[in-house]
């Protein structure tokens, strides 16, 4: 496989999650699995609702997407300016360098950090879990 359909791919895939929430958006119904974390402890992972947050920020509904979860509207975005540049336009993203990795590792620690205050909120202070 050449890096052109590689990256190509990436982007396609990308759609396609994209297109699953929308789908999931309008009612249809899909098989996502839960949290694993979630099921095992009781303990929500650092990305529980955030597939609800997408959902909410697909219908438009962003301040029911940023009380899910932060990161539900970049996500969504992202998922959409990925899959166009590297899907539809074939454009291959940038090699990282430092800046890049810095990047990316400041977006983990963020939601990190996001994790431990939800989780401070829920279990501390009694501030009731998304329903």
């Amino acid at each position: 496989m050449s890096r052109a359909s590689g990256h190509r791919r990436s982007g396609w895939i990308s759609l396609g999650v994209l297109a699953a929430l929308a789908l999931r958006a309008r009612g249809v119904p899909l098989l996502l699995p839960g949290c694993p974390l979630r099921t095992l402890t009781g303990i929500p992972c650092p990305t529980c609702f955030l597939t609800r947050s997408a959902l909410a920020t697909l219908h438009g509904d962003l301040g029911e997407a940023l009380e899910l979860h932060l990161f539900g509207p970049p996500l969504v975005l992202g998922l959409g300016w990925f899959g166009l540049r590297q899907g539809v336009l074939g454009r291959e993203l940038p090699k990282l360098q430092s800046s890049g990795w810095r990047m990316l590792l400041a977006i983990g620690a963020g939601l990190g950090l996001y994790w431990v205050l939800r989780l401070t909120l829920w279990f501390v202070l009694d501030v009731p879990l998304p329903a």
